[in-house]
């Protein structure tokens, strides 16, 4: 699938792609930037909401500075959300991979902080970007597992996918790189320290099967 084919508008600035892609997500968690869109609108996280000690039930995406700065952070993720859908998209993000400081220096680029997948054309889109920009290592967490397991095409190796444990101290899901939250800091294997990853990129590594993050 090569969005680009389909492209009216060539991509000649920074300036011009951000606002294409609806911008981007600046953390001072990670030494990269990612994409976020409301955790409102996931698919399989708002049915998880509703259930006791389910990773979703106390959702980090949908309190604290989400929540503080609600109007000006959803007015954001609503505009990813149908930038999306936009035949520019793709192309505006391998733009960003490419001229973006933080992506260039870390190599590196997280999919989501918040929401997750919206469809199988979103799914390719992604897999398209990474094709297009293989000196830059995605990290995309999901827990839209039918739209994973249902994909027909290659995934790259630059993009590592992991699929998200639905429970609290739940078993890891079955996939090749997965990921579970903890709630006892001994079983935890993030290495994040005060929250930062500094120079933990582990994430990203496809060697590392599972990792477990603590509940927070």
């Amino acid at each position: 699938m090569n969005i680009q084919n389909n492209l009216t508008i060539p991509i000649k600035t920074l300036k011009q792609a951000t606002e294409i892609i609806g911008g981007f997500t600046v953390t001072s968690k990670m030494p990269t930037i990612s994409y976020s869109i409301s955790a409102k609108d996931c698919i399989t996280g708002s049915k998880l909401r509703k259930i006791k000690n389910s990773v979703c039930s106390d959702c980090y995406a949908l309190k604290g500075n989400y929540i503080r700065y609600a109007k000006n952070i959803e007015k954001a993720q609503n505009k990813r959300l149908k930038a999306i859908t936009s035949k520019d998209w793709v192309n505006a993000m391998v733009y960003i991979m490419h001229n973006q400081k933080r992506v260039i220096s870390s190599g590196l680029f997280r999919w989501h902080d918040s929401g997750d997948l919206q469809s199988m054309e979103h799914l390719e889109k992604i897999v398209d970007i990474a094709k297009q920009t293989p000196n830059i290592k995605h990290w995309l967490p999901t827990k839209e597992s039918n739209i994973i397991k249902n994909f027909k095409g290659v995934i790259p190796k630059n993009l590592i996918i992991r699929l998200s444990g639905s429970f609290i101290d739940g078993k890891q899901p079955i996939y090749k790189n997965t990921s579970t939250v903890v709630s006892d800091k001994k079983n935890a294997t993030c290495k994040a320290i005060n929250g930062k990853c500094l120079t933990c990129a582990d994430c990203w590594d496809s060697s590392i099967k599972n990792i477990s993050y603590l509940n927070h």
